[in-house]
């Protein structure tokens, strides 16, 4: 996919300097920075998912022993006189 981007001239010739000099493009470059940058953001969403499922776990509700669920008896909610839930 190709992206336009707004970015000050002289950043541009900053890093593509950089670049240059470490054997890369520019384009590469920022390709290399939007690719880590979506393993940070990976991998921060399965470190938030192991955290929710150990939370999940730890907390867990027990229902009787024996209980059943049943939508006619369980499935309804009282609506209390503010409108809330």
């Amino acid at each position: 996919m190709s992206i336009t981007l707004s970015v000050p001239p002289e950043v541009v010739q900053q890093v593509r300097a950089w670049a240059e000099a470490n054997g890369t493009s520019l384009n590469q470059y920022v390709r290399d920075c939007l690719e880590a940058k979506c393993a940070e953001i990976n991998d921060r969403r399965k470190q938030l998912a192991a955290e929710f499922v150990k939370f999940a776990k730890s907390h867990a509700a027990r229902a009787p022993k024996g209980w059943k669920f049943n939508r006619e008896r369980d499935g309804h909610r009282e609506i209390k006189a503010s409108g809330s839930v």
